[in-house]
């Protein structure tokens, strides 16, 4: 009984044995045999079976007659049985075509098409060529990141040249759009230059400005934030042209205010029962008088000139509000302050302005520095005051 156990176990071992054997049998000797196809003494490729290879090419001709309108006949195109070590060398199908298209290298029609005369890539008519084109601007108008796009044009001259060319040659259109993208990135002189039109809408701040207010419920000079601003919201519409994703210019078309910024409010006092007088005024620099006021060179001097140092502070001569800080011919940097009841002090040929229109200064704050810009022949400060738009000589009121 235990023999015949023995048995039966020899014998199921010696079968699968034998099933092994004969799998690795079938694997080694078919699995991995075909044939090799070559054109000479060449070899371009691997094919599994010779009847589905003589249909793929069967199927190659009828599309080249189709698209060139050659029959195309592959010289020295010969099939050989082969042992490879990995089906995965075998090819069929589309893939198979390419590769005989390549490597076969038959002369057929086709289209050079080139932009503004430059070579750029071969094609087998017009329609591919615009095909190609219009994957370019595609390129292009996904890269701006508009928000909308208007139009786009290639700026260039597309012409179609009938060539001969060998199949080797010919690339799909995707090599091509690739191969014209990387060109355009790296030359200084892109073949194809594609312009973009279109719009960009984004948010931005709307930033609040100070506006100085009189008040006749604080007294004369003294100051008071009567609002604090607040940033407000706007949409801006901008037209945008690029080239190749450059953009050469903008120009805002609209802006929606989403939410209004607040202007910040400073009141300044006007409730004075005295008015303004300049029987004593701070000298708004320290110097000598080098010119005084009256008739000079057969002219009326306006005002005073103190020589001072280049670089010398200049100080409000009066609490007031500045009415003018900025250039003004003759003058030079000039600043103006209006100190109320009718008085106005300037002060010209500044080197710096340290204060702006319509900022609030008290007697003796630094306004800006001794300079000699405008008509000037050396450092030195012009300084006018005038009552009611009628000039004073500053000397009588100076302490």
């Amino acid at each position: 009984m235990n023999a015949l156990k023995r048995n039966k176990m020899n014998i199921s071992v010696v079968i699968i044995t034998l099933m092994i054997t004969a799998t690795m049998v079938y694997l080694n000797v078919y699995r991995f045999y075909g044939y090799k196809v070559c054109i000479g003494s060449s070899t371009i490729t691997f094919v599994k079976n010779k009847n589905e290879f003589n249909k793929t090419y069967k199927e190659l001709q009828s599309e080249i007659k189709s698209k060139y309108g050659n029959v195309i006949t592959i010289k020295g195109l010969t099939l050989g049985k082969v042992k490879v070590n990995d089906d995965a060398m075998f090819i069929s199908g589309d893939y198979l075509k390419k590769v005989m298209l390549k490597k076969s290298n038959v002369v057929v029609d086709v289209f050079l098409m080139k932009s503004d005369n430059r070579k750029m890539a071969y094609v087998t008519n017009e329609n591919q060529g615009k095909e190609i084109l219009n994957s370019v601007k595609d390129y292009y108008s996904e890269g701006s990141k508009l928000n909308s796009i208007i139009k786009t044009d290639i700026e260039n001259k597309i012409s179609y040249e009938p060539v001969k060319v060998k199949t080797g040659n010919l690339y799909e259109n995707n090599e091509i759009i690739k191969e014209l993208i990387k060109y355009n990135n790296k030359a200084q002189v892109p073949l194809i230059t594609v312009k973009t039109v279109g719009n960009i809408i984004k948010e931005q701040a709307i930033y609040p400005t100070t506006i100085i207010k009189s008040s006749s419920k604080l007294m004369n000079g003294v100051k008071k934030v009567g609002r604090e601003g607040s940033d407000g919201m706007k949409k801006v519409t901008t037209e945008v042209i690029a080239i190749n994703n450059n953009i050469i210019s903008e120009k805002v078309l609209k802006e929606d205010t989403i939410t209004p910024a607040q202007n910040k409010e400073i009141l300044v006092g006007t409730n004075n029962p005295i008015t303004p007088r300049l029987e004593a005024i701070n000298s708004p620099s320290r110097g000598s008088i080098s010119s005084r006021f009256g008739a000079r060179w057969g002219k009326m001097h306006k005002g005073v000139d103190i020589a001072a140092s280049f670089g010398a502070t200049i100080s409000a001569a009066l609490d007031g509000s500045v009415t003018y800080a900025a250039w003004q011919d003759g003058y030079g940097n000039v600043i103006k302050i209006n100190h109320g009841g009718g008085i106005e002090t300037t002060y010209a040929h500044c080197s710096v302005i340290t204060v702006k229109k319509g900022e609030v200064v008290k007697g003796g704050m630094k306004i800006g520095e001794v300079g000699s810009t405008g008509n000037s022949t050396g450092p030195h400060l012009h300084f006018e005051v005038r009552e009611n738009g009628e000039p004073k000589n500053p000397q009588k009121y100076i302490k």
